[in-house]
């Protein structure tokens, strides 16, 4: 895993991400303009700008809201050193950090000629860009992290229902069981209409849509760090029988368990 991008977007309308996604490197998240309403794994938060959100490798995760302007790094632990990696590791533990002023317009200014030359075609320029990447982790590394008040990291509950974060805390818990709809309309008092309705409308995609998912997210995560067979693995990540594990893998990945642990 090699991974190495930093990437600038920016929206002048409302946008929102489909449905929680996740990937094999840190992605470390730069909101310059705007806010972003932020989902990771079971949290949902507001994120203000000049606000860092580090985005662990494996976190199932998605974004929504208004106009905004933000640039991304997107980096591997395996090009990393340990102590980089394990700064990463601290600062993700916080859902949002905000950015020191003394060396902010530095990290912001490295960020924007990163995204420039990524989309130049130079002999040197992935060298470079993991330079640009390494120095912006440095300095980051040498300031104090602050992590976003507590008050900036609400939601509107109008908006998010606490019975959808209660859902996604159970599914996150249980994934490695036979999880069914009507066994989470049992557990939380809900009807499968208000069930689907609601989780559908935060997150984007169906209830089993997300288990699925995330049971695949953690099924990638084993293949390339743990030595478990796929036999195993399968178990592990709650599905039926190793046979539909390694259908279900490829369809989403186009690659069988085997070879996306070969090949990553």
């Amino acid at each position: 895993m090699n991974f190495l991008e930093i990437e600038e977007g920016e929206r002048t309308i409302n946008h929102e991400m489909n449905e929680p996604h996740s990937h094999d490197y840190y992605e470390l998240y730069f909101l310059l303009e705007g806010e972003r309403e932020f989902f990771i794994d079971n949290k949902m938060f507001v994120v203000p700008k000049n606000t860092l959100v580090a985005v662990p490798p494996y976190s199932m995760h998605k974004t929504a809201g208004g106009p905004y302007h933000r640039i991304n790094l997107n980096v591997s632990q395996d090009l990393l050193s340990d102590s980089e990696n394990a700064f990463l590791k601290k600062i993700s533990k916080h859902p949002a950090i905000e950015l020191n002023k003394n060396c902010a317009a530095t990290i912001i200014q490295l960020l924007k000629e990163g995204a420039v030359l990524q989309t130049k075609s130079l002999p040197d320029k992935r060298e470079t860009i993991l330079s640009v990447a390494k120095t912006i982790i440095y300095l980051l590394s040498s300031q104090s992290v602050k992590p976003v008040a507590l008050a900036s990291m609400t939601f509107n509950s109008g908006d998010v229902s606490s019975d959808t974060l209660k859902i996604i805390y159970y599914i996150n818990k249980n994934y490695d069981k036979d999880i069914t709809l009507k066994e989470i309309c049992n557990e939380f008092y809900l009807s499968k209409v208000t069930l689907c309705k609601q989780f559908k409308r935060v997150m984007n995609c169906s209830v089993m849509r997300y288990v699925f998912n995330l049971r695949i997210n953690k099924a990638k995560e084993l293949l390339i760090y743990s030595d478990d067979s796929i036999e195993e693995i399968s178990r592990i990540c709650g599905f039926s029988s190793a046979n539909y594990f390694g259908l279900a893998f490829k369809k989403e990945t186009g690659l069988s368990p085997f070879n996306y642990r070969k090949i990553k």
